[in-house]
């Protein structure tokens, strides 16, 4: 396939932020595909050349694509910085330094989309003494050879920052279109998309024909299953009759994989973490006892000897890239087990909670790494019982658990429900949002040039953000500094394609970064997008930033739509405050 249909198709998506019309689009172009392009075409797509969990990043700095530019059309660096500074975007100053440029390619062979995303690869694992004027070279020949259009593309995707507001879900639909002309495979999709979180392949094996589009596979990642909010314990088991309720803890969700001596750690977000959790790879060799397992778990700074459990600002701290060992060794974290996906050749998704629950119990050796400390109730009173034991402790609620369900991956629903503590005057939960752009400072914040963002939740049906709150507290002086200093790198001269926000802040940025907020309580609102009928929408009351950036989520993982509209429906019971304090 050649790559001007890649670039002609970006085009036209970047133009448009209609959903049904990115579906056509992408689905027009996903019928030109064949099992032998389909896997590069959506990895090009997601602006990647490997699922995200095998860390294999493009990933090069403004300043060596600038080069890369320079080289291919003749222009100095400066003239090069220059268009960047008038377009704002460095795809869009390659596109028009390359429909000018002063010097003639030795090659016109068209560029194709296996040619394009082979090099990219290359870029991408070039390493040791010299890659980076190897890469330099590998871009340079790829925009020798691109028409204006296919460059802008071609040097957005090194820099992470290709703006087609195209997410997975959409996508997902694409393909269901271009194969069978509906939705109807689109379930299917998504199901095998959840147990591999690999859409390249996902969409290979549906065009080769495989039976099974995708399968729980070791040191794969699965997409992980969440939970529904109530705010009331009785509410809880009107649903489940009787209920498993583990504690809530609030650290490192980590999904462990392990076939005999190796293990490896993903996030939430499905990054591979091992190396930054080497204390925890050893107590899984030694205390998991199985020689193939996937553990779903909950790993958290933690004082073995008083049972101590450390808040959140503790474990963050063992997130780093450098003093790995040093860390580790002043803050041990414990790995709180609970649930179990896989176990010596058998995929468990399918059985019951209460028996993966004791097939986990069975190989876990007590030594950092226990089971999840839970109850199994059917009675009120206990419940609440346990769920003030839960907040004495040190965690934040509970998780009840139905022990009939299935584990669901990489969906919410009402076989986990979260029940966190209520305090007065403020929402029983807090709420992630994703950064979608900010407000100059004005009067004492002048001088960091940050005032406060705008804040959007996520709309899983539609595919994109919608704004809930305009967040202007809550942060230190470093932070204002700290936030003011990443968003810069990501802000955008447009509003970004899936963006759906009647506020215009200063600056508007893409959506990468997910924040914590807190409020008292959610109102019908004229001035947001989220859940927005007619001419209201909602917003936060009095919302105020806690804790750092949640670099362990995906924007796609920030509270949703339907979540704003279940916490204002059940903002107004008050259960679990009053229990509490009883």
């Amino acid at each position: 396939m050649e790559f001007s249909v890649f670039a002609e198709t970006a085009y036209e998506l970047e133009k448009t932020s209609s959903r049904l019309a990115m579906i056509e689009i992408l689905s027009k172009l996903f019928k030109q595909a064949d099992k032998d392009n389909i896997q590069k075409l959506i990895y090009l797509l997601q602006g990647r050349v490997a699922p995200p969990f095998e860390g294999i990043e493009v990933g090069m700095g403004e300043k060596f694509v600038e080069k890369a530019i320079s080289i291919s059309t003749g222009y100095t660096i400066a003239q090069v910085e220059a268009a960047f500074r008038k377009k704002g975007d460095l795809g869009s100053a390659a596109e028009q330094l390359v429909e000018k440029k002063k010097q003639t390619a030795l090659s016109s062979e068209p560029l194709t989309v296996e040619g394009v995303f082979d090099s990219l690869l290359k870029i991408a694992k070039t390493s040791g003494e010299g890659s980076q004027d190897k890469k330099i070279k590998l871009l340079s020949d790829l925009l020798n050879r691109a028409s204006p259009l296919e460059a802008k593309y071609l040097v957005r995707i090194p820099l992470a920052n290709l703006q087609l507001g195209v997410g997975d879900p959409t996508m997902m639909d694409a393909l269901s279109v271009a194969v069978k002309g509906d939705n109807s495979l689109r379930e299917e999709i998504e199901r095998a998309y959840n147990l591999s979180s690999d859409l390249g392949t996902v969409a290979k094996n549906l065009y080769e024909g495989k039976r099974k589009l995708g399968e729980i596979k070791l040191f794969n990642p699965i997409r992980p299953a969440l939970a529904e909010r109530e705010n009331d314990p009785a509410a809880i088991l009107k649903r489940h009759k009787t209920t498993i309720a583990d504690l809530k803890l609030d650290g490192f969700r980590l999904q462990i994989h392990k076939k005999g001596d190796r293990v490896m750690l993903f996030s939430r977000r499905l990054e591979d973490m091992t190396h930054s959790f080497p204390d925890v790879v050893e107590i899984v060799k030694k205390n998991v006892k199985a020689d193939e397992a996937i553990i779903d778990s909950e790993a958290l700074a933690y004082n073995e000897a008083t049972g101590e459990i450390y808040p959140f600002q503790y474990t963050i701290q063992r997130k780093r890239k450098h003093g790995v060992a040093e860390k580790a060794e002043e803050l041990p974290l414990h790995i709180f087990a609970f649930d179990i996906m896989y176990l010596d050749g058998e995929s468990l998704i399918d059985l019951p909670y209460k028996e993966r629950r004791k097939k986990l119990e069975k190989i876990i050796k007590k030594d950092g790494i226990s089971v999840m400390e839970s109850i199994i109730t059917s009675d009120l009173k206990e419940l609440e019982r346990f769920f003030k034991k839960s907040i004495e402790v040190g965690a934040e609620g509970v998780v009840c658990k139905d022990p009939e369900s299935i584990y669901k991956a990489g969906m919410r629903g009402f076989n986990w429900i979260k029940l966190k503590r209520s305090y007065k005057g403020e929402l029983a939960d807090t709420i992630d949002v994703v950064i979608v752009g900010y407000f100059y400072g004005k009067g004492a914040r002048a001088e960091f040039k940050f005032g406060g963002f705008l804040g959007a939740v996520y709309d899983e049906d539609e595919d994109v953000f919608r704004t809930v709150t305009r967040v202007g507290s809550g942060f230190s002086e470093e932070m204002m500094v700290k936030l003011r200093e990443m968003l810069e790198k990501i802000k955008t001269k447009d509003k970004p394609a899936r963006v759906d926000s009647l506020i215009e802040p200063d600056v508007w940025v893409k959506p990468m970064y997910v924040v914590t907020i807190k409020a008292d309580e959610i109102t019908e609102s004229p001035m947001h997008t989220a859940g927005r009928k007619g001419e209201t929408g909602y917003a936060l009351r009095f919302p105020r930033m806690v804790g750092d950036i949640r670099d362990d989520k995906r924007p796609e993982d920030a509270t949703t739509v339907s979540e704003i509209i279940r916490m204002f429906k059940l903002q107004k019971h008050t259960a679990v405050q009053s229990s509490t304090e009883a």
